[in-house]
């Protein structure tokens, strides 16, 4: 069969021209799968795949992390039943554009973009798979912040936002975790990464903050050791020895798509502001605030929180560790 025989076989009753305002027009589901058609005889076009298996494939190639692949999952089951279609390979870039109008009706732009983004790294996979087109690429930088929205939030950024506890760190009490509470103040941790520390992960001067298979990491960029603070001794002599996992209780699993999910620590938002009077994400940002408010070398703020090279150029060049011993104890 040519391409138009095999389309009209698959989809019996879909026209080749549809009427738009009057006039005749190329109806653009059947120029779509035309085009399908000439991959498949071309030999571009293996198989068809479905939303699991493209999450399946997707995770096979990148290998992320549970909480990476329970956006995945989230992400494109959502699209999927906004688009009404059978299959991925299915959707169109008309699809993917009122998918986009839609989040950004409900959510924060910001949302969106981590949405659209997370779509758009699937569709990569797909098109790998499939030959079909990217309905998604460029869609994620069409979702930046626009100038009004960058300003409003510089100036909210400016109105007295000091991160600094209600409650003095001497006077912490009343939970099980001030422990956890007084490492995050101190380290500028990720809640996750302090909540699923283990005994081994106690070193004599310094944190080791290490993949492992209880508690994978945001980014490559995360693993780093972090100097003691010195008001942490007592703290830390607390908890040098224990074997495992510190605190195993803050563990919490669900399951996506067969794949087990693990958070850390996501419910001590609320006894954390009980004790503290911050959240936990406000410690890091009270921490990164204190480091460049003393002149610390940015670079060595980003490598100390785990965050990736600014530039090319910051890549570059060994890491001073008494520098780093210095910047943890200007924390106060």
């Amino acid at each position: 069969m040519d391409p138009h025989e095999m389309v009209t076989q698959a989809a019996r009753g879909l026209s080749d021209y549809i009427e738009v305002d009057g006039q005749w027009v190329e109806n653009p589901e059947f120029v779509r799968l035309y085009e399908l058609a000439q991959s498949v005889q071309k030999g571009k076009t293996k198989e068809l795949l479905s939303t699991d298996s493209l999450l399946t494939i997707r995770r096979l190639d990148r290998e992320p992390s549970p909480r990476t692949f329970e956006g995945w999952d989230k992400a494109l089951r959502a699209f999927m039943a906004h688009s009404g279609k059978a299959r991925p390979g299915l959707c169109t870039k008309a699809d993917a554009l009122a998918y986009k109008d839609y989040l950004l009706a409900r959510m924060s732009r910001n949302s969106a973009k981590t949405q659209v983004a997370y779509l758009s790294g699937l569709w990569t996979t797909l098109v790998e798979r499939e030959g079909c087109e990217h309905i998604f690429k460029g869609l994620p930088k069409t979702l930046t912040a626009t100038t009004k929205q960058a300003a409003l939030q510089e100036t909210e950024a400016k109105r007295n936002r000091s991160f600094e506890p209600t409650t003095p760190i001497g006077e912490w009490e009343g939970s099980a975790y001030v422990d956890v509470f007084k490492l995050l103040y101190y380290t500028g941790c990720r809640l996750g990464e302090i909540a699923g520390l283990s005994g081994e992960d106690i070193h004599e001067d310094f944190i080791s903050v290490a993949w492992s298979d209880e508690r994978s990491l945001k980014t490559a960029h995360s693993v780093r050791d972090i100097p003691i603070h010195q008001e942490l001794t007592a703290c830390i002599e607390n908890l040098r020895g224990k074997k495992g996992l510190i605190w195993p209780q803050l563990r919490t699993t669900s399951e996506v798509g067969g794949i087990e999910v693990v958070r850390w620590g996501h419910n001590l938002s609320k006894p954390c502001r009980k004790v503290t009077g911050l959240k936990p994400k406000d410690f890091r940002d009270r921490f990164a605030t204190q480091l460049r408010e003393h002149d610390f070398n940015q670079v060595n703020i980003e490598r100390l929180m785990g965050h990736s090279a600014v530039d090319t150029n910051s890549s570059y060049g060994g890491r001073n560790w008494d520098r780093y011993v210095a910047m943890i104890n200007s924390i106060s």
